[in-house]
């Protein structure tokens, strides 16, 4: 066989391949196998191919998302089943048998159900969907830990599990709304007595005891937006590598929600074949906003987000022995060592999920050691797919570094030309502040050692690789590194 027979027979089993989504199918199996740990995998295996192929979707997301609105738009738009775990729990009120007053009392309050009972109603909607062998959305579900094992603990794997998030504002906001509907008005009259709102003769009328004024409703909201953001975590921890994280706020209207989610599931259908997991590392400068381009890759993408400080900043949380010198190198603007960062970084790139989806890398190289590692010294299995630097005026950085501003207050940044910036209140603005490493002096210290990184790599890149101009927009880089993507698999 000639090399031009060679080629043509290897293209055409290629388009076999494509054709028939072998390579689609045995990723979902893998993932199975990697998720059960059946005992015998090829009885599994062959088990498993005698079912027809199904989606599982499960929706979920902070208070304010909307995410059930979400869910019924999806399911509707791709003729699949859904069921909302909302109303499973209003029907169970509406029996009035022996757990309403509970569910009741905990829907009322905007707190969760006790799991056990939550997990009952929807273990009985899975089995009778799983039993139909039928494509389905569940919205609300999971929305703990606990819930999220469920579904791994009876072998059941998600094709997506879709996290809406919102701004912490939004979401108290949303959650005020509601309970305020639920609870008489408490208001303080002139003469310091409570009185009820719409009363018309409250001297005269007993004070309803479930009245609640605005600063208890707030603080329910408060204490509800905060058993969100920790039961969340705690369920992407369990998916890695499984969630999409979706920010509603940065969309302006609920349809654009849902037109966006529609093209992240058509995308994952479209190419799982023939695709190599993509292995990205963003090489960019300070303050280029680098993140929000990995998340909008990662997820457009399904693939897992790595950002080296995220990586540290574990590392710290798990006081060890290690802990007390990152978290000093951290504090003191100071580079922290490469055995810790390469270590981290390796361990992280082999874990399961990165291994399975791929991964885009962010926050790293930063050292002439660093850079060795990646050009040079990263194993096989882990070596980049592509590396997309991103270059950028020293100006610009400097300019683009005076509006990032830090709420020390919830840890979290706004850049002033955001729009997430023009939706904060007054009391919120005021608190913000500059970031140190953002100082004259040390920005500068940062600039010097990008050029340095900069000009290193830039001399490395080969065809597979990517050079970017960092005063395009956002959209457009994604967009780039996304067909660079398609290109190189």
């Amino acid at each position: 066989m000639d090399r031009a027979e060679k080629l043509e027979y290897e293209q055409g089993i290629e388009q076999y391949f494509d054709e028939n989504k072998v390579y689609d199918l045995f990723e979902k199996l893998f993932k199975e196998l990697v998720i059960n740990k059946p005992e015998n995998p090829i009885d599994y295996l062959i088990e498993r191919l005698g079912r027809e192929e199904t989606k599982r979707i499960f929706i979920t997301g902070y208070p304010g998302t909307e995410h059930y609105n979400v869910s019924q738009s999806i399911a509707e738009s791709l003729n699949y089943k859904c069921f909302d775990v909302n109303h499973l729990l209003e029907k169970e009120i509406s029996k009035k048998l022996e757990n309403a007053h509970q569910i009741e009392k905990n829907y009322n309050t905007n707190t969760l159900v006790d799991d056990d009972i939550v997990i009952e109603l929807v273990r009985e909607q899975l089995i009778k969907y799983e039993e139909e062998n039928v494509s389905y959305i569940v919205d609300g579900f999971p929305k703990n830990r606990t819930q999220a094992i469920f579904l791994q603990s009876i072998g059941l794997l998600p094709d997506n599990v879709i996290i809406l998030t919102t701004s912490r504002e939004k979401a108290e906001e949303g959650v005020f709304n509601k309970l305020r509907g639920k609870f008489p008005n408490t208001q303080v009259t002139e003469g310091g007595e409570k009185s009820e709102e719409n009363n018309e003769s409250p001297k005269n009328t007993e004070p309803d005891p479930n009245s609640k004024s605005d600063e208890q409703i707030k603080e329910l909201a408060k204490n509800s937006v905060d058993e969100s953001e920790l039961n969340i975590r705690a369920v992407e921890d369990v998916f890695q590598g499984f969630f999409c994280e979706l920010p509603v706020d940065q969309f302006g209207s609920q349809n654009e929600v849902v037109d966006e989610l529609s093209k992240l599931l058509k995308f994952k259908e479209k190419t799982n074949a023939a695709r190599k997991p993509p292995k990205i590392v963003l090489v960019a400068p300070p303050c280029s906003g680098k993140m929000s381009i990995v998340n909008r890759i990662a997820r457009r993408l399904q693939i897992i987000p790595v950002n080296i400080l995220d990586l540290l900043n574990k590392e710290i949380a798990n006081k060890n022995e290690n802990s007390l010198e990152i978290l000093n190198a951290i504090q003191n603007n100071e580079l922290v060592n490469d055995k810790y960062v390469l270590k981290l970084l390796e361990d992280r790139l082999f874990c399961s999920d990165c291994m399975i989806n791929g991964w885009i890398v962010t926050g790293f190289p930063k050292s002439q050691g660093q850079v060795n590692f990646l050009l040079e010294n990263m194993k096989a299995a882990i070596k980049p797919s592509l590396i997309a630097l991103v270059d950028m005026d020293e100006k610009l950085i400097e300019e683009k570094a005076k509006k990032i501003k830090y709420d020390p207050k919830t840890g979290k940044y706004y850049r002033e030309d955001s729009k997430k910036y023009a939706k904060l209140t007054e009391d919120v603005v005021n608190r913000l502040v500059s970031r140190p490493q953002d100082s004259e002096e040390i920005l500068k210290k940062r600039i010097e050692c990008w050029k340095g990184i900069k000009e290193i790599v830039q001399n490395k890149l080969t065809s597979n690789d990517l050079s970017l101009n960092g005063e395009d927009k956002k959209k457009k880089l994604c967009q780039l590194i996304e067909d660079k993507v398609q290109y190189n698999s």
